[in-house]
């Protein structure tokens, strides 16, 4: 019985995957373009010269950086999510007063809008380990707003290409293919009146998914997180996923 249980599930994630995530079960329309890509995103294809982007403005001793990711699945610091792109900011501009920064001993976190002079593919950085730099940078500093999934559901539009922070279990049936559920049954089944979010980058994090439950035959993973991203009108962008 197991092997069909697992059977069961992965056809249930996968459909919902496909499905937009609003209430009722009714389709969504097509994802509209981003206004700013993800570096990971903008990134991809190879851009040169003024360059804008979205992610974590990353601070420490060493420098600072923008990071298209963080993992919170290492300890108490949060480190870069090398998949999901990084720029190394040689001279960047002062941050103001008012900007929301988290901290975690010495490194300093938040996420901004960044625009600035794109660099030639090379080495950058200490020790050479960033492959482009940015500079002549202007940062915008962005709050997080936290929501439930059925509020944000609700008022899709008033937070498109903004961050929220979301409370749910995450269910993974591989590594592009990851749902934020607001409920679950036993074995890690929605509940038949869940609503449910779709997440559009890939989870590379492989320390959280070691920390989620596996579903009976192994075949998907799911649990209780915090996740923090770029909502897109039906889908979310993850920057940061936090493991309850």
């Amino acid at each position: 019985m197991r092997p069909m249980r697992s059977l069961v599930w992965l056809l249930l994630l996968f459909a919902l995957a496909g499905c937009a995530a609003s209430p009722g079960g009714v389709a969504a329309t097509p994802l509209p373009q981003p206004t700013i890509p993800a570096v990971a995103e903008g990134l991809s294809d190879r851009p040169a010269g003024r360059f804008g982007t979205i992610g974590y403005l990353y601070m420490t001793d060493a420098g600072v950086a923008l990071v298209g990711g963080l993992s919170f699945s290492h300890g108490d610091t949060p480190t870069p999510l090398d998949a999901l792109g990084a720029i190394w900011l040689p001279s960047p501009p002062p941050l103001p007063a008012d900007a929301p920064v988290e901290s975690a001993g010495a490194t300093r976190y938040l996420i901004v809008r960044a625009q600035g002079q794109l660099s030639a593919p090379g080495s950058y950085g200490p020790g050479g380990t960033y492959p482009r730099q940015l500079t002549e940078v202007l940062l915008e500093p962005l709050g997080v707003r936290e929501l439930s999934i059925p509020l944000l559901l609700a008022n899709s539009g008033i937070y498109d290409n903004q961050p929220v922070r979301l409370s749910g279990q995450l269910l993974l049936g591989g590594t592009t293919t990851a749902l934020l559920v607001d409920r679950l049954g036993s074995g890690g089944v929605p509940e038949p009146s869940a609503q449910q979010i779709k997440l559009t980058a890939p989870i590379t994090d492989e320390q959280l998914r070691a920390r989620l439950t596996a579903t009976p035959g192994g075949t998907a993973r799911f649990g209780p997180v915090q996740i923090i991203g770029i909502w897109r009108r039906s889908s979310l962008y993850p920057l940061a996923i936090i493991p309850g």
